[in-house]
């Protein structure tokens, strides 16, 4: 081989090895978070996805604050990081570590974090069209699991599994109207069922 033909590959390997070491360095702190979640109704039929909805970026309904005139708002996810054992929980912002959002047209989100041990806490929230205040979707209109303890790795990937979360449609077929999904989340009958999220600041 020409000495050039070695040097230059002398040099690439040295590169590799530095980009390798790189590498390591930036996962000693950080791992993955994988979440896939299924969203069904009352009756258990698919929602989304690979159900009746394509996607969960369109829907209409009553809205806290918003009167008796249905509003146009979207559904996506939200995975809340909390500190384990911290006191109230994961309901008090103060517990909360991080706050990692996913999009509305997604059934599964996968992120890096900081290691280390967190309960995760999912939540279905509601952001009207509007670029009014979201809320966070309670019972009876959503349904979803309490908070999964689990450890971060450095370098590894945490796999939560699939959340199953219910909406509050009896039927999600007759749901529809004029093409979107019909949910309520300030029903006439019954006080309202979302939770305006902290610090938001609507323009």
């Amino acid at each position: 081989m020409p000495v050039s033909a070695k040097r230059s590959a002398l040099a690439f390997t040295r590169l590799a090895a530095a980009a390798a070491l790189l590498t390591a360095a930036c996962t000693d702190n950080e791992g993955e978070v994988e979440i896939d979640w299924t969203l069904v109704d009352r009756a258990g039929a698919q929602v989304f996805p690979s159900g009746a909805l394509d996607d969960t970026c369109d829907f209409v309904g009553l809205m806290p604050g918003k009167g008796d005139v249905p509003v146009d708002y979207s559904v996506n996810v939200e995975l809340h990081l909390c500190e384990p054992g911290c006191e109230p929980g994961c309901n008090d912002p103060a517990c909360i570590l991080t706050i990692l959002d996913y999009d509305c047209t997604a059934a599964r989100g996968y992120s890096t974090v900081a290691t280390g041990p967190y309960d995760f806490d999912v939540h279905l929230i509601a952001t009207p069209t509007d670029g009014s205040c979201a809320c966070d979707i309670q019972p009876p209109c959503a349904l979803v699991p309490g908070p999964r303890r689990r450890t971060v790795e450095p370098g590894l990937v945490t796999d939560l599994a699939v959340y199953l979360m219910v909406l509050g449609f009896d039927n999600v077929g007759a749901s529809q109207e004029n093409g979107r999904a019909r949910l309520d989340l300030a029903p006439a009958d019954s006080a309202a069922c979302c939770v305006p999220v902290p610090n938001c600041v609507a323009p």
